[in-house]
Order: structure tokens, then C-alpha cells, then sequence
């Protein structure tokens, strides 16, 4: 994060650190043929302001914490919800080998989004330009734009807005 933002609460680091410290096993989550490698994303946009984290997990389970302190946790979900964080996970298996192992994930800068893929074998990242992720030729793109499509389905059940909107 760069200089000019506010430092982050402490909740949201603590929530952070939780969900990219957790053994998928103490929350119920195991491999599966739909799900070999990866059992949640974790996609953080850098803002002027500080940062959003939205965390997908394989079963559905979505959380956005913003570094503000605020944000929505563990919401089960309507079933648009379930499938587009269902989706964002399922489409990081396609972006794995884009990723690079990771044991330290900082925060993006403002106007970055980075990308952690949580892994049976350990913690994955990438980080990108936003600008740049909606580029034909992203290679991410698919995996931006299923961020975006689950961001849109938590805010539409909640009625709030994106913190860019």
C-alpha cells in the first residue's frame, strides 16, 4: 500500500491473516475433481484510500473486509452468490500456472489487484495493473472479470455499493 493511505485495521489485518494462515482441512474443504488444487481465491484491490479483499472459498463462502474496517463476513449467500464465488475459484484453477509460490502476500498498491490463490500445497500469488485486466490480451482477464461478476452478486444482494462505484 502506498504511503498516503490510512494504515488498515487492525480487524481486517487480523481477518486477513486468518483466511491466508487457515488449514482448508479445519474448515471442512478437501480436494475434489473440480477442485484439485485450489480451495480459495483471495482478491485484493489497492485503492487511494487502502485496500478491499474478497474471498472466495470452493464451498461458496464469500467475505469482503476492507481495510477500513468495515465489510461483509462469511456470507453464505444466495445461490447467484455461491456460483459466481464457486466460479472465481474454478477459474483460478485455469490461472494457476500464471501464479508464483508465495509465503509473505503484501497489499496492493492503489490501482493494483492482486491475486491469491489458496492451494492444498501452499499460498500462490500474481499481481497485475487493474487498468490492464480488462485487456484482450490479459491473461487474467477471465480471472478479473470473475472477481468483478462475484463482487456484483454480493453488492446486489446487499445493496451495497463497490467501494471504486
Amino acid at each position: 500500500m502506498t504511503s498516503d493511505a490510512p494504515e488498515p485495521a487492525l480487524t481486517y489485518l487480523q481477518l486477513r491473516e486468518k483466511v491466508l494462515s487457515v488449514n482448508p482441512a479445519e474448515l471442512g474443504l478437501a480436494q475434489s475433481p473440480t477442485s484439485s488444487h485450489v480451495w480459495g481465491v483471495l482478491m485484493e484491490t489497492g485503492y487511494a484510500v487502502g485496500s478491499a479483499t474478497l474471498v472466495c472459498l470452493v464451498d461458496g463462502t464469500t467475505s469482503l473486509y476492507l481495510s477500513t474496517g468495515g465489510g461483509l463476513l462469511g456470507k453464505p449467500g444466495s445461490a447467484p452468490l455461491v456460483e459466481a464465488s464457486k466460479g472465481l475459484v474454478a477459474e483460478a484453477e485455469a490461472c494457476l500456472q500464471l501464479t508464483s509460490p508465495a509465503e509473505e502476500i503484501p497489499l496492493p498498491e492503489a490501482g493494483q489487484v492482486r491475486f491469491t490463490l489458496l492451494t492444498y500445497a501452499g499460498k500462490r500469488t500474481i499481481v497485475a495493473a487493474e487498468d490492464r485486466l480488462s485487456a484482450v490480451d490479459q491473461p487474467l482477464g477471465p480471472l478479473y472479470q470473475a472477481g468483478r461478476h462475484t463482487l456484483f452478486q454480493l453488492h446486489s444482494l446487499t445493496g451495497q455499493k463497490h467501494p471504486q462505484s
